[in-house]
């Protein structure tokens, strides 16, 4: 990274290893291999040694992993949610498909030589998949989310209901499924111990991790990490978890005992607003401060706001979040919708008068009144993402189409002011200038909005650039892997925030 004379830049949180870690499975080589869902990413974790390689890039084929299994030959099989498909990847490192048209696949498991997945919605269906590319066979139906699930040693097949918090199983070979549990706050994976006992995690805010035996909860294991996704079991009976909502890694030994193997951090981040002396950012699941080298969760808001949370913005005293399709006005646990049905709702913008917001698929720039009038400030705009407003209520807003900044009017007129960017995203207005994160050059840049000139702030940026292979619109609400964010936000002390969303940290850049 380099900054440009009389600045200096200095991050607020270290990187974050792992994003989004879900899937995880005990490979033949003795590592812990994990999919990061958010990330695009299949990693492999060394227990002995800490070291954590990157097995399956974010510029690979996936779109965005959430569980996966080996087979007996070491082939990995991964479940790619967003894109519906499963995939193999060969020992030598080959991938192929072999089962697409699936509605969310999740969970995954292998036993005996058959493959089995399930499907992450309402009414899901739980399937056995022919690695050979022939039509899955449904085992069972009405699953209310499925997740991880594994065949236990009485050779059936134990999955979870996350929605409905339940655990049932069913014969592979045919039969009619059982409930098994009810009750559970969030079930997220069933996994058989070395003991052979049947374990269940909580995504719950504890990440419980339950003993269950004759159809009943025995013992229970906090292991600390909200969001959970995924446990797998080692031979000496460590339990390794990881977290959907904020990535990391834990152990829980037999005794009880919880350690951090990877910690926690940002699963972007997107969104960015100024928070003392620290930053507020959004964080696609959740809220977090970042100050001090420290991340505090603020609250997983995921389910609240009913979608992942991606422009940020303090007005009068309350957060702002977009979603996507909406936009939301509040705190943590207490949240009002001010607008809804929109067609990619991300940058925002505190104005006097109410917000500013970038409609980024409709080519829109919206205000949204106090008084909850919503107007069409400025349209026919070429990809919108971020806005920004200065002192004397002007707007500004980020074309990531048309590699522009321009100025917005009253009567929807837009003045170009910085023209031929690389997909510049995140807009502030901070000592007179205007800052902004160009992310496909990995740049941060200075623009004087009254001589149009054009400065490079910071260079070397790890900003976040989605595959082309990945869709735009990569599924809706949580359970998609997000466009690309990266946020700027000015701060009290004159210098800017910037979401480094390619390496999990914010950064602050100033004199």
């Amino acid at each position: 990274m380099r900054t440009a004379p009389g600045l200096r830049a200095a991050p607020l949180c270290p990187p974050n290893p792992l994003w989004a870690s879900n899937g995880i499975v005990t490979g033949p080589d003795g590592r812990l291999w994990i999919a990061q869902f958010l990330g695009g990413t299949v990693s492999a974790f060394d227990p002995a040694t800490g070291g954590l390689e990157t097995v399956l890039g974010p510029d690979g084929p996936l779109t965005a992993p959430d569980d996966l299994v080996f087979g007996a030959d070491g082939e990995l099989f991964v479940v790619d949610l967003p894109a519906g498909l499963v995939w193999r990847r060969a020992p030598d490192g080959a991938t192929a498909v072999v089962a697409d048209g699936i509605t969310a696949p999740d969970g995954i498991a292998w036993h005996r030589g058959r493959l089995f997945v399930n499907e992450l919605c309402p009414d899901g269906r739980l399937l056995e998949i022919d690695p050979a590319g022939g039509p899955p066979r449904v085992l069972a139906t009405g699953l209310a989310l499925g997740n991880a699930m594994e065949v236990g040693p009485d050779g059936l097949l134990y999955y979870p209901h996350l929605l409905s918090g339940e655990v049932w199983r069913v014969d592979p070979d045919g039969g009619t499924p059982e409930r098994l549990l009810t009750g559970l706050d969030r079930p997220v994976a069933v996994r058989f111990d070395p003991a052979g006992r049947l374990r269940i995690l909580s995504n719950g805010d504890r990440g419980a991790l339950w003993t269950a035996d004759g159809g009943r909860v025995t013992a229970t294991l906090d292991t600390g990490v909200g969001g959970a996704d995924n446990v797998v079991f080692t031979a000496d009976g460590a339990a390794w978890v990881t977290g959907a909502f904020h990535g990391g890694l834990v152990r829980a030994g037999v005794d009880g005992t919880v350690t951090t193997a990877l910690p926690a951090g940002l699963c972007g981040p997107w969104g960015v607003a100024a928070d003392g002396a620290g930053a507020l950012v959004a964080d696609h699941f959740s809220l977090a401060r970042v100050a001090g080298g420290a991340i505090t969760a603020l609250g997983d808001v995921v389910t609240e706001v009913r979608g992942g949370v991606r422009g940020l913005a303090r007005h009068h005293g309350d957060t702002v979040v977009t979603t996507g399709p909406g936009v939301w006005r509040g705190c943590p646990g207490s949240w009002t919708p001010l607008a809804d049905g929109l067609a990619g709702a991300t940058g925002v913008a505190s104005c006097r008068d109410g917000l500013l917001v970038a409609e980024t698929g409709a080519g829109r720039v919206l205000h949204l009144a106090d008084d909850g009038t919503a107007t069409v400030l400025a349209t026919g705009l070429d990809g919108p993402v971020d806005v920004a407003v200065d002192g004397t209520g002007t707007g500004y807003a980020t074309l990531t189409g048309g590699g522009q900044v321009v100025r917005l009017t009253r009567d929807g007129d837009a003045t170009v002011l910085a023209a031929g960017l690389h997909r510049p995203e995140g807009i502030a207005v901070a000592g007179g200038a205007l800052w902004c994160a160009e992310a496909a050059a990995g740049r941060l840049l200075r623009i004087d909005p009254a001589d149009r000139t054009v400065t490079v702030a910071a260079s070397g940026l790890p900003f976040d650039v989605r595959p082309p292979h990945v869709p735009a619109d990569c599924r809706s609400g949580a359970a998609a892997r997000p466009a690309p964010f990266a946020g700027v936000a000015a701060a009290d002390d004159g210098s800017v925030l910037v979401a480094v969303n390619g390496a999990g940290y914010v950064l602050r850049v100033g004199p």
